[in-house]
């Protein structure tokens, strides 16, 4: 299933995309993770007496919903979670509800999904998806969430607070017995917040599932970073959204089937452009472009092991259809290509 999630031949939508995530972030084998970590924090001296500049936790998840957080406060143990949003935690406990391998479900209790885009981020294609509060009420801000397309696994989030501040979190993972765990969180705000400058987290001894024994996990840092200046950091480029002008009434094109069985298939699709007037173009020469999709389909067969049938051939016939496209309308702008229906009859 994770195969048919990632193949570029299928339609992919917001679910398909959390799903991903879901899938690539805690797979079935897992059934518990915990870390522990020390923590560095540059603070003001106004609240140097409040809040340690050294500290301790231990972040512990035990499916299907057990998490459990411990940290040094105040020279006692506290225990909680805190999270986008929420107030009262430790600010470090943010990059713990970052690692969470359920934190999309923890999200998608509070949060709708949208979807805004293609983007590259660190010289990564990914996508980007918006979360918005599902009650507006609250005082929890909308963010943004870059997930890279290959293996589903979140890069960046940014928020945006309602005094225009920004805090950004870059994020990194290392595999360990196949389940994703924290390396590098880098967080970065502007202004900086309040009275904290900025923290680093040391994430170290890692274990997977009750039955193995400790792993030695190299010492990876997150870090806090505050600055005044808005031109130090990159925003992703992203992209027009999906493109649906051909996504609602099926094309047919003949095929060729060495069975007998179909003599003809019914396809739609979408394509992402980078280009707005591209877009403009693709709704004026429509019947152009089925014309041209259709000749391509039907150069293809059903069977073998280039054929449509075969997530392979389907990927082929898609960069086909998308690279005589861009020769037709003398650009480089329509970035990719989904298959949304693909019936043989």
């Amino acid at each position: 299933m994770f195969i048919f999630l990632i193949s570029p031949a299928y339609a992919i939508t917001v679910r398909d995309v959390v799903t991903g995530v879901d899938l690539a972030r805690k797979p079935e084998s897992l059934k518990s993770i915990s870390f522990m970590a020390d923590m560095r924090i540059d603070i003001s001296n106004a609240v140097g007496a409040i809040i340690p500049q050294q500290a301790n936790y231990l972040a512990a998840w035990r499916s299907p919903d057990e998490w459990f957080c411990t940290w040094e406060l105040n020279g006692e143990l506290a225990a909680g979670l805190s999270g986008i949003g929420a107030s009262g935690g430790h600010p470090a406990l943010d990059h713990a509800e970052l690692s969470r391998p359920d934190f999309i479900d923890v999200l998608s209790f509070s949060f709708n999904f949208e979807y805004q885009g293609s983007a590259v981020w660190d010289g990564e294609p990914s996508w980007q998806l918006r979360l918005v509060p599902i009650d507006r009420t609250l005082d929890i801000p909308s963010f943004n969430i870059i997930i890279r397309k290959d293996d589903f696994v979140p890069m960046r989030t940014v928020v945006r607070f309602a005094d225009n501040s920004v805090a950004i979190t870059d994020l990194k993972w290392t595999r360990i017995d196949g389940v994703l765990v924290p390396s590098k969180f880098t967080t970065f705000f502007n202004p900086p917040s309040g009275f904290i400058n900025g923290f680093q987290t040391t994430f170290f001894n890692h274990e997977i599932n009750p039955d193995l024994t400790g792993i030695d996990f190299t010492r990876r840092e997150g870090t806090l970073l505050t600055s005044n200046d808005s031109d130090v950091y990159d925003e992703p480029a992203v992209f027009e959204e999906l493109y649906h002008g051909f996504a609602d009434d099926p094309i047919i094109a003949p095929i060729e089937d060495s069975s007998g069985t179909y003599t003809k298939i019914s396809f739609t699709f979408s394509l992402y452009v980078e280009d707005s007037g591209i877009v403009t173009r693709l709704d004026r020469n429509r019947q152009a472009v089925i014309d041209l999709a259709v000749g391509i389909v039907s150069g293809y067969k059903w069977s073998g092991d280039n054929g449509l049938s075969k997530p392979s051939g389907k990927w082929k016939c898609g960069r086909d259809i998308m690279k005589a496209l861009n020769e037709s309308f003398e650009t480089e702008k329509i970035t990719d290509f989904y298959f949304l229906e693909l019936n043989p009859e």
